[in-house]
């Protein structure tokens, strides 16, 4: 079990990737984390939540990508950088796939651009080839696909 002040640090590193991605401007980012803890905790801070409220929220930023030690597949050097991890949850965030990395609808963009059946076994390359994809879709103003 992981020291709460660990916890403390990876739940801010994640939420901060998160709230940059979405567009939240430097000097409005802890703000913007205190309101997103709340609206996910009902505390302003992580010291009033419980270990099982630190782990969950750990697990929930890792399954959505926010965590940089989030590399499902292994860490060699074809696979994919936690800066591609990052861009690809952030692309899922947008389309509004629920289940961030793990939607089935990732899994069926994967296998139609990258033929991979899931995102999981994408390379660096297939990787970028997903992001380019998913990026002209959304700019192309494509319907988000429905699970």
């Amino acid at each position: 079990m992981m020291k709460p002040a660990t916890l403390y640090g990876l739940i801010h590193k994640g939420a901060q990737l998160m709230l940059v991605s979405l567009g939240v401007a430097p000097k409005e980012i802890d703000s913007a984390y205190r309101d997103w803890l709340h609206r996910k905790t009902g505390k302003r801070s992580c010291k009033e939540l419980t270990s099982p409220q630190l782990d969950a929220l750990v697990r929930e930023l890792k399954h959505d990508g926010w965590l940089t030690d989030y590399r499902p597949g292994g860490r060699a050097d074809n696979r994919p950088t936690d800066a591609q991890w990052r861009k690809l949850a952030a692309l899922c965030h947008e389309l509004d796939w629920g289940n961030g990395l793990d939607d089935p609808a990732l899994d069926r963009f994967c296998m139609r651009t990258a033929h991979v059946a899931s995102a999981r076994f994408l390379t660096k390359a297939l990787m970028s080839q997903v992001i380019t994809g998913l990026e002209r879709w959304i700019a192309g103003g494509h319907p988000h696909e429905t699970h």
